[in-house]
């Protein structure tokens, strides 16, 4: 049984939920990195922090995770997303992913 299951879940520290926005908006790891200012591979450390906590497989699940947790909402649009997401035709079609600001 997973901690959503259970309707327990992690604590994320602010830049945990930063950077978790970010990747569930298309961002990269490079790109993330770039916009918040830190390096690459602390981006990597921190989206693999975020991984650990919501016990999911890949990043992709660890946004489905995030999402079925409450962490973020179908929906709503991430503001500055990278422009090459908004021309392609198949991230056109996916619904966008937003943190839940409590």
């Amino acid at each position: 049984m997973s901690w959503v299951e259970n309707s327990v879940g992690p604590t994320l520290t602010p830049r945990e939920q930063q950077v978790l926005e970010l990747v569930a908006g298309g961002y990269s790891a490079k790109e993330a990195a770039n916009k918040i200012g830190i390096a690459p591979r602390t981006v990597e450390r921190h989206i693999e922090n975020v991984r650990l906590k919501m016990r999911a497989k890949n990043r992709a699940h660890m946004v489905t995770q995030a999402v079925l947790a409450g962490y973020l909402k179908i929906g709503e649009e991430i503001s500055d997303r990278p422009l090459w997401a908004s021309q392609r035709a198949s991230c056109a079609a996916l619904p966008s992913l937003h943190a839940v600001n409590e």
